[in-house]
């Protein structure tokens, strides 16, 4: 099981220097890590 599919990333986002996340498995949700404020980009999908 992927744990770091259960990541707050509004919490994370205070612990970067940049909010950017690449998903390149497409596995976390999307709608979540925009709403935190999170630059979030999946390889191969608009």
């Amino acid at each position: 099981m992927a744990h770091y599919r259960h990541i707050d990333p509004a919490r994370l986002a205070s612990r970067v220097a940049k909010a950017k996340v690449i998903d390149a498995r497409g596995t976390l949700n999307a709608d979540d890590w925009l709403g935190a404020g999170w630059i979030y980009r999946t390889p191969g999908r608009p």
